[in-house]
């Protein structure tokens, strides 16, 4: 898998794409099959996407991005809305010439998705959206706890939340060595802009191909909020894997895979 900077405005955007490697300030070739652009979630990095684009590298095209401030791309800071994101992604959408893509979002990355489809809908060939509800319960313990990492008081939290009790410490060590990429002042800003995003009255205005994905042992958003969500979309299709979390697409990337192939395979020509 090859990775690249794009500038993205003031922003030095990191991302992992397939196909061949290109020459700096030579956009990739993303021209095979569909193409999909992954979104991780709040404090999270591009590689947590790496299954997926070993795995959609055979007959398709992928790039997953670090959003600002997450992983190797530039800068210290979240930002402070899902919209925001959202403007970062048509930014670097457009920095490349992209054609309409299939967006694959993760719970920040979700709610970007969602966004995106309601705001630039010339830009979404179809969505996949994972882990999401149309608006996130995020407590004020779970945002207490991050302050005090963020001031000092606390070290950072390796948490299992976030797993279905059937994952395995392999999985779940992958999944925080990527969370070490980026400063938990990131994570509470992603949380704070979660806490905030709510599209419910909008879910009739998404018009593209959708389909949700939730892990039936998710305890972040719960498979009540996918259902809602995907009842909220018209013809959106929902699936839900056993034996997954909030870390759906890595804790069972196999079944994730398959899920979104055949999901692929039925999007019109």
């Amino acid at each position: 898998m090859f990775t690249k900077y794009i500038d993205v405005g003031p922003h030095a955007i990191n991302c992992l794409h397939t196909g061949p490697s290109t020459l700096p300030g030579v956009a990739p070739a993303l021209d095979a099959g569909e193409l999909l652009v992954m979104l991780h979630g709040a404090g999270g990095t591009a590689a947590l996407w790496r299954p997926q684009l070993e795995h959609f590298a055979r007959a398709h095209s992928a790039v997953a991005l670090d959003f600002p401030g997450h992983g190797r791309s530039a800068g210290v800071d979240g930002l402070p809305a899902v919209g925001d994101y959202a403007d970062i992604l048509v930014a670097f959408a457009r920095r490349l010439a992209l054609r309409p893509f299939v967006v694959v979002g993760r719970s920040l990355g979700g709610a970007v998705a969602l966004t995106l489809a309601l705001a630039h809908p010339d830009l979404v060939r179809a969505l996949v959206v994972v882990a999401t509800g149309a608006r996130f319960e995020i407590g004020d313990g779970l945002l207490a706890s991050i302050r005090e990492v963020v001031s000092g008081r606390r070290g950072q939290q390796f948490g299992t939340e976030a797993f279905s009790p059937s994952t395995g410490p392999e999985v779940m060590r992958r999944a925080w060595a990527e969370q070490v990429r980026t400063d938990p002042r990131v994570l509470y800003a992603d949380l704070l802009a979660c806490r905030s995003f709510d599209v419910r009255r909008r879910l009739r205005e998404i018009r593209v191909p959708t389909l949700v994905i939730a892990g039936a042992d998710d305890r972040v958003v719960p498979v009540a909020a996918a259902e809602d969500l995907a009842a909220g979309v018209r013809g959106a299709e929902l699936a839900v894997v056993p034996d997954a979390g909030q870390m759906v697409a890595l804790e069972q990337a196999e079944k994730f895979n398959h899920i979104v192939d055949a999901f692929l395979e039925r999007l019109p020509s």
